[in-house]
């Protein structure tokens, strides 16, 4: 019979066991490599990585149009700019420009939409989305048209800009709207040349009235004033005593539009008996007429508002 003998836990330790020589080797490697990766970090309390919570293009221009969609328009605007900071070299850049504009457009910030949409086309003069800008561009204009006896300056900006989509661009989705909008800048302008032209001829300024009837007629012809602006500009030809043009004025206007009020002074004038032809023509400009077109105009407004969700969702 043996006798027992106790061995404390530290001799232990020191005494090797069959194949302890290579779990020691193994152990000694494990500690050098450790120190290298995570895992040593985790175990020991190591420097960990960080994650730096950037987020990627494509993220923020889908949380940019979602933005809209829900109409957070300054975190749309937030959005669309880390990209544009972030992302100096991404392919959604002009993307992301776009909707920064279409978010100040939608907040009624219009001189700030009118900067994006113009940056926009200065950078990316042949991108496929030009039109959308253009328009855009043209309806920020129109958004801040005042009423014709003001100055008609933004009128005539967004008129140039749905001109260009009709002219380069006609098969653009954007295109029957901006038909609409012209007709009613060209609208605008007539009426305010109209407006300017009858101060002058009250004021017996004959010259300047002529003047503001023929460009009425010369650019913008079949706006409903065309009667109006015949009459007056045969009237201040006639006190500047050119006869014949003035002649020619008030022929035009009997035979084109005898329906007109005016048509019957036009005859006199030039001693022919008036025929009545044809339709009356659309009345001009006056308080009701130009109440009416307001409240067109604000429907108009709130229809596009209801187009914007649906084009972009």
């Amino acid at each position: 019979m043996h006798a027992l003998r106790w061995t404390s836990p530290a001799s232990a330790s020191l005494t090797p066991h069959r194949g302890g020589g290579s779990l020691l080797v193994l152990l000694a490697a494990l500690v050098v490599l450790l120190p290298g990766c995570s895992v040593y970090d985790y175990l020991y309390g190591g420097p960990k990585t960080q994650s730096t919570g950037r987020r990627s293009d494509q993220d923020l221009l889908r949380s940019a149009e979602a933005n809209i969609q829900s109409r957070r328009y300054d975190q749309a605007r937030k959005d669309a700019q880390q990209l544009l900071n972030q992302y100096p070299e991404s392919d959604l850049q002009a993307a992301a420009r776009l909707a920064a504009g279409r978010a100040f457009y939608l907040e009624k910030k219009y001189d700030e939409a009118k900067a994006e949409f113009q940056r926009f086309l200065e950078l990316y003069p042949q991108n496929d989305r030009v039109d959308e800008a253009h328009y855009y561009l043209g309806m920020s204009y129109f958004r801040q048209t005042d009423t014709p006896d003001r100055d008609q300056t933004f009128a005539k900006k967004a008129l140039d800009e749905f001109n260009i989509i009709l002219t380069q661009m006609p098969d653009s989705q954007f295109a029957g709207d901006a038909r609409e909008k012209r007709l009613i800048c060209r609208r605008k302008l007539a009426e305010h040349e109209m407006v300017v032209g009858q101060f002058y001829f009250d004021r017996d300024q004959y010259n300047a009235a002529a003047g503001r009837f023929t460009a009425l007629l010369t650019e913008y012809p079949d706006t409903g004033v065309d009667d109006q602006a015949l009459y007056y500009l045969g009237e201040s030809l006639w006190r500047l005593e050119q006869r014949d043009a003035a002649r020619r004025s008030f022929q035009r206007l009997v035979e084109e539009y005898s329906q007109s009020p005016l048509a019957q002074a036009a005859a006199d004038r030039i001693d022919v008996v008036l025929v009545k032809t044809g339709a009356p023509p659309p009345k001009g400009p006056g308080f009701f007429s130009r109440m009416w077109q307001g409240m067109k105009e604000s429907w108009s407004e709130f229809v596009d508002t209801v187009k914007e969700y649906k084009v972009f969702q």
